[in-house]
């Protein structure tokens, strides 16, 4: 029964197929890891520079930002600015704001020659009307302008673990007067979810880290810096950092840098095996079958035919050669053996023919005395052995020899002896 093989070239093909695999998922993987590290390290440097925008805005308004915040922390539920307000409408919230103010104070300089408590009521709402849809506009173009989904300012409520979202960049509407903003929202930040935060606030330092969020914005890192004016402690700036379709757009990447390394990997493996299958495979099964084909019919014409075909310097065509030689050799070698053979055999037979002539007699061709000799010592031999032997001994006495050989000469008295 013929044992089952299989090719080198299929052999070789697994072998790059698992390489392949190997290289692609390895790619992949670096690829992956990298593109998330990279933009990690962008967005974090994007974050900072966003903070860093929004706290250089607000801390050059200074002492009009604080009080737009005092205000609006106070009567924020009385303030009413429109949820669908443009960039426009800041514009007319400001003309507003400084015609009523020049109206009624002419001449005056708001925090020199008139305090903010001394205004009207009607003068200080428009006042913080258009603060809060300047700075609302500004953190939602900022949101847009560095590509982050949500950037806010709090402030803590001086209750627990509560905190004022007083610049919220995802507006929503009153309860029962969607038309206008939902202001100053006061939620819960607990430790657990907004470590980072509180972190921030406590500590007056950027935070350390980023909280973690799952909400409707999806998967989100967010970071926090403390916001400082003339020296005092306002707020914290807020910056969510979307990471799901972030991922997924690495993921993409890396899916398609595997593709297109694995389609080049696949035509360079394919170019290989088919340089490899004319070089080295094809070589090795031709000399296979001379091989296989010499031992069938013993042909030395095979030895050529392997000579012809080793025509590089390799070790295949060394080996192609080293088998034409060794057929060669053995070819030599048979004819040899046969030679040496015959003449054994021709040499058998010449001491067979002597042993003959030495054991019979030439003229009548009857065993002689030598072979008397060694018939009888085969038989005392025998005799020795107590085998059962059957012998005789016959003498046979011509007579008038002599006369015949006178008479009629010697051949006819040798021709009388041989009858």
């Amino acid at each position: 029964m013929g044992r089952r093989t299989e090719s080198l070239l299929f052999r070789f093909g697994i072998i790059f197929l698992i390489f392949t695999v190997l290289t692609l998922l390895m790619s992949g993987l670096i690829t992956f890891f990298q593109q998330s590290s990279i933009y990690k390290e962008q967005r974090e440097e994007s974050v900072q520079q966003l903070v860093s925008y929004l706290k250089d805005v607000i801390v050059e308004d200074g002492d009009d930002f604080l009080l737009y915040k005092n205000y609006i922390i106070e009567h924020r539920n009385e303030v009413k600015i429109p949820v669908d307000f443009t960039t426009e409408d800041v514009f007319s919230s400001r003309e507003k704001y400084e015609t009523l103010f020049a109206q009624q104070y002419p001449g005056k300089i708001l925090g020199k020659d008139i305090q903010f408590d001394e205004l009207s009521s009607e003068v200080q709402e428009a006042f913080v009307v258009y603060n809060h849809e300047y700075y609302l506009d500004l953190f939602e173009k900022a949101r847009s302008a560095f590509n982050v989904i949500y950037t806010y300012f709090v402030i803590p409520t001086g209750h627990e673990l509560d905190m004022y979202f007083m610049i919220d960049a995802v507006r929503e509407g009153k309860k029962g007067d969607e038309k206008h903003l939902n202001l100053c929202d006061e939620l819960s930040q607990t430790l657990e979810r907004h470590f980072y935060m509180w972190e921030a606030w406590n500590s007056g330092e950027k935070s350390t880290g980023f909280d973690t969020y799952d909400n409707e914005f999806g998967k989100t890192y967010a970071y926090y810096a403390p916001l400082f004016i003339n020296g005092e402690k306002v707020g914290v700036i807020a910056v969510d950092v979307e990471i799901a379709d972030v991922n997924k757009a690495i993921l993409n990447n890396s899916l398609r840098q595997i593709f297109y390394v694995g389609l080049v990997l696949v035509i360079a493996v394919a170019l290989m095996l088919v340089v490899i299958y004319k070089s080295y495979i094809a070589k090795l099964s031709h000399l296979q079958k001379s091989v296989k084909a010499y031992s069938l019919d013993k042909n030395v014409a095979i030895a050529r035919d392997i000579e012809k075909d080793a025509n590089g310097k390799d070790e295949i065509s060394v080996l192609a050669l080293q088998v034409s030689s060794m057929i060669l050799e053995l070819e030599n070698y048979m004819k040899s053996l046969l030679e040496t053979a015959q003449a054994l055999r021709d040499t058998k037979e010449r001491a067979d023919a002597m042993n003959e002539l030495a054991t019979k007699d030439a003229l009548t061709g009857i065993r002689n005395k030598t072979a008397y000799d060694n018939e009888v010592r085969r038989i005392e031999w025998k005799m020795s052995s107590n085998e059962k032997l059957d012998f005789a001994i016959a003498m046979i006495d011509l007579n008038f020899l002599k006369r015949i050989n006178d008479t009629f000469g010697h051949e006819q008295g040798n021709m009388a002896i041989k009858k």
